[in-house]
């Protein structure tokens, strides 16, 4: 019964995604620019950015136990192909600043930090900034930064019809550009916390946030940890089986590629090829056993490539990951307790609220479905 629930949910979500989609005119064909980036390495193609040289903080709100500000810098991704970047400056001014929500524990500013990224389409939720983020800051005794993706927020150009409208399209050029601006400016936000003194610094995200926490993760060795939750990196795969990508595949389809192609392609960059910087054991995978979108089996494979890091499983779909947040939340504590009591540089491990302290294998066990949020 789990698993027929959880696919007609993600079967919902997709068509409901599918609406939007709809209403999004046609994209450009941008097969023939594609030639800017072959022959380049994955180290060439996600460089790593200097520290922004300025950064702009402003308060928002804050409360006895957290400070929250919202911090801006101007991106520092620069577009490899000539032609995608005249259309970003004339088209996507937007998107050319980078826009991050910063609650800190005003009581214990040497705690860790964790750079979330979000999911596709989504966009700035009241619940999540006074509500899911902070509960997160709690539970995982850290500090948290959430980056938003290109196209997505305040990043969104002006004309755009839905938050990431621009990501994922079969306008090839600018979906590369895409996730090369994701990890650059995720890059460029760890620099600058570990200049400021803001680390150690991790990063973790969810869906599309989670695959570019994933790519992040094999090009900064700089990075404490890195927690992916509903993702896994083959994209060839994604745009064969995710039912929110229909649209995508059949105006490709128009262009005469198919995933094939775009499999090919992304091998040709060594994108399939992508292996962490940082060791396996600061790396934590968490899926849904019955995701329909972003499916298991490909995180298996992921997981066995990479050296069978920490890995656990929740009982849902890929939009059921709230309803079993408890769950994952569980998990990452005793993944960053048991990094601490293994002396990885996140400080002292810290006990739970039940006072028990959770052991280093504490990561692999499945988690229970919960009661409510953060009960």
């Amino acid at each position: 019964m789990g698993h027929r629930i959880s696919r007609f949910l993600d079967e919902t979500a997709s068509s409901l995604a599918g609406v939007l989609h709809r209403q999004s005119p046609p994209h450009p064909n941008t097969l023939d620019q594609l030639h800017a980036y072959q022959g380049l390495t994955p180290a060439e193609l996600l460089p790593e950015p200097p520290v922004p040289p300025r950064v702009t903080i402003r308060p928002r709100w804050n409360t006895n136990e957290f400070l929250c500000e919202d911090l801006s810098f101007a991106s520092p991704h620069q577009p490899l192909c000539e032609d995608f970047r005249r259309r970003h400056q004339a088209e996507y001014q937007a998107n050319s600043t980078v826009h991050v929500r910063w609650i800190r524990h005003l009581a214990r500013p040497d705690r860790p930090t964790l750079i979330y990224l979000h999911s596709w389409m989504q966009p700035d939720f009241k619940w999540e900034e006074r509500q899911l983020l902070p509960g997160l800051a709690r539970k995982l005794g850290v500090h948290i930064a959430r980056m938003q993706l290109p196209y997505h927020g305040l990043r969104r150009p002006a004309g755009s019809r839905f938050h990431g409208e621009y990501f994922w399209t079969a306008d090839l050029v600018r979906t590369i550009e895409a996730i090369r601006q994701s990890v650059v400016d995720a890059r460029a936000l760890i620099g600058w916390m570990d200049e400021t003194g803001q680390g150690p610094v991790g990063i973790s995200g969810v869906s599309l946030g989670g695959m570019m926490t994933l790519t992040t993760a094999c090009v900064e060795p700089r990075l404490a940890f890195a927690i992916s939750i509903s993702a896994h990196l083959d994209l060839p795969a994604v745009l064969l089986e995710a039912s929110l990508l229909t649209r995508f595949r059949r105006e490709l389809a128009t262009f005469g590629w198919g995933p094939e192609h775009v499999g090919e392609y992304l091998r040709d960059l060594g994108f399939a090829d992508l292996m962490p910087a940082i060791p396996k054991d600061r790396i934590l995978l968490i899926a849904g056993r019955y995701d329909r979108i972003l499916r298991p089996e490909r995180l298996d494979e992921l997981w066995k490539r990479w050296g069978e890091p920490p890995r656990a499983w929740f009982d849902g779909g890929h939009v059921e990951m709230f309803r079993y947040l408890r769950g994952p939340v569980h998990e990452m504590r005793a993944f960053l307790v048991s990094l601490a009591e293994s002396n990885l540089g996140l400080g002292r491990g810290e006990s739970s609220d039940d006072g028990s302290t959770a052991s280093k294998g504490a990561a692999r066990r499945s988690p229970t479905a919960p009661k409510s949020v953060w009960a």
